[in-house]
Order: structure tokens, then C-alpha cells, then sequence
């Protein structure tokens, strides 16, 4: 009986069916925090800062158990990109950090607990990979990016700087925090559309300095033409899953028609990491409760998430 008993269950993998084991992000290990890595998945189950649907605190666990489809080959023999007709993330050391610990109604504790747990990865010389949660986690997150030189990519159907509620901190405001800490060289915002915007808010962050692409356009402009819209430097980039159409994303809070395909999305990201280094990411607002038939919200998000990682570490 023993030898059918993994002594460590956390070991590397070598391969496996995706309904074995525990879902870690792909499969990957548990980070050892006192050994090295190139990059670490770390998960925020936080959605206090919804204003329609919540649900997004389970969002994590979603995306990991979903991920587990690309953990029949073990790390090594990862992945091989069919589209580009490339290997990708070979011999590259990712882990799963697990998660943060939240608390219920406790904002600034959590939110100084997300700027730390991010710190500690940036410290340890991996890039983070944040699985949300709603989307007034980036806030923090790119908090413990403080005193780095970076250029903040928003993709989302919201310019998320709202100044409509008393709080400061809900899902629809981490970009206005952002802007006004000074935490970026540079905010780009593509993908927005539809009819949930606030005018007054799209006005003012243009006022700012930020530069906005919408869905439309995106869809209308050839790619390379787009090149110009990112300096040279170093990135972090924050992915709304509502910014796909919502045929590809249906589990989010806040969905709105007209959003990107996969293939758009894999585009704009590799044109990113042509003009820059990658330092960090985050995928926010996937909410199971509302996802539609074999969780397909969850597996793209899972997706995007292996195409930011081959991106920032190829």
C-alpha cells in the first residue's frame, strides 16, 4: 500500500491527469520560499470592492482547478504553443505561492497584507502572477511595485477611475489610486467600451495623461500600428476579464458586449514584451457563480495567465 502513497504530495510533477492531485496553478509545485524562482502564482480571494455581482473571492481556486487541464506533461516538457509553433516556459521555474489571507471587512489590513505578499515575490526576484478577486486589488499590488520605473497596461471594459461612490477602494477605482500615488510612468487603458463608463471619469483620466484605446479601435487598427502606444521599459499589466466578449467570458460581474477574442488579446501581449520587460501581472473578476457551462471563463482566464508568463519570462 505505501508505494501507492506519495510521501511529499507537493513534489514536482511529472505528468499527471487533470482531476489528480491538488490544483495548484497547472500543476505546478508549492513554492518553497527559500528557493528560487522565475515566477509565482499567488491567489487574492477578495471582492469587497464589487458594486454589481460578487463571487470573484472564489475566483482563484477557479482559475487553479481549471488549469489543471495543461498538467498532463510535467514542468519540463512544458508547453508547446501550437499558434506560434514554439516550446514555451521550458525550463522555467514557476510555483504556486497559495494564497493571500483575507480577512472579512478588514480592507487595510488585507490590502497591506497583498502589498507585502507581492513584495516578498518581487524581493525573491520572481515576477508575480495575481490571480483575483475583483479588481480593486490591483491597487495594492502595484503598491509593492513603489519606487520601480513602470508602465501600468489596463485591460477592461472600465477606465476604472470612478469617483461616484464615498469609497475610495471599490473595483471600479484602482486606476484613479494608481494615477494619483504616482505608482506608474505611463497608464494605457485598451479595451473599453460599452455604456457603463462614466463620461465625466473617461474625460477626466485623459485630462491625466492616460491614453485610451477602445474595443473598436483595437479591433479596427492594424497591430503594428499600435506599437507606438508603448515606450520602451518595464511593464505591469492588469487584465479586467471582462474585457472578452462575453461568448468567451460570461463569468464576470460586470460583462458588456462587443469585448476581445483570445487571439486578439495574445496579440497585444506579445507586442507588449516586444517594447518592454514584463515585471508583473494580474487577472481580475472571474466569478464562478455566475461562469457558464464548463467553466469556461476560469479556463480562459487560465489561459491568459500562461500566455503573461511566456511573455514576461521568454
Amino acid at each position: 500500500m505505501e508505494k501507492f502513497v506519495q510521501n511529499n504530495p507537493f513534489a514536482q510533477p511529472s505528468g499527471t491527469s487533470p482531476y489528480v492531485g491538488i490544483a495548484t496553478f497547472a500543476g505546478y509545485p508549492f513554492w518553497d520560499i527559500q528557493s528560487r524562482a522565475d515566477a509565482a502564482i499567488l491567489g487574492v480571494p477578495y471582492d469587497e470592492g464589487c458594486s454589481n455581482k460578487p463571487g470573484t473571492r472564489f475566483g482563484p481556486r477557479s482559475i487553479r482547478q481549471a488549469s489543471m487541464l495543461y498538467a498532463y506533461e510535467g514542468v519540463e516538457e512544458r508547453f508547446y504553443d501550437a499558434d506560434r509553433r514554439k516550446w514555451i516556459l521550458r525550463g522555467k521555474n514557476i510555483v504556486d505561492a497559495g494564497d493571500v489571507d483575507i480577512e472579512p471587512l478588514c480592507r487595510e489590513r488585507n490590502f497591506d497584507a497583498i502589498t507585502g505578499a507581492v513584495s516578498a515575490i518581487l524581493n525573491k526576484g520572481a515576477v508575480p502572477a495575481v490571480l483575483g478577486g475583483d479588481h480593486s486589488i490591483t491597487y495594492p499590488v502595484v503598491k509593492a511595485f513603489s519606487g520601480r520605473k513602470i508602465h501600468y497596461v489596463h485591460f477592461d471594459t472600465h477606465v476604472d477611475c470612478d469617483r461616484i461612490f464615498k469609497s475610495e477602494y471599490t473595483h471600479g477605482s484602482p486606476v484613479a489610486r494608481i494615477l494619483e500615488d504616482g505608482l506608474a510612468e505611463s497608464i494605457t487603458l485598451l479595451g473599453i467600451r460599452g455604456l457603463a463608463n462614466s463620461g465625466n471619469d473617461v474625460e477626466w483620466i485623459q485630462q491625466q495623461g492616460a491614453k485610451i484605446v477602445t474595443a473598436r479601435e483595437l479591433k479596427q487598427t492594424r497591430l503594428e500600428s499600435l506599437a507606438e502606444l508603448f515606450a520602451e521599459g518595464d511593464y505591469y499589466i492588469s487584465v479586467d476579464i471582462d474585457v472578452f466578449d462575453p461568448t468567451a467570458a460570461p463569468g464576470t460581474g460586470t460583462p458588456e458586449p462587443g469585448g476581445l477574442l483570445f487571439p486578439e488579446f495574445s496579440d497585444l501581449i506579445y507586442l507588449i514584451a516586444r517594447r518592454g520587460n514584463i515585471l508583473g501581472f494580474d487577472i481580475m473578476e472571474v466569478n464562478p457563480q455566475v461562469d457558464g457551462p464548463g467553466d469556461i471563463t476560469s479556463h480562459l482566464a487560465s489561459r491568459c495567465v500562461i500566455e503573461l508568463l511566456s511573455c514576461a519570462l521568454d
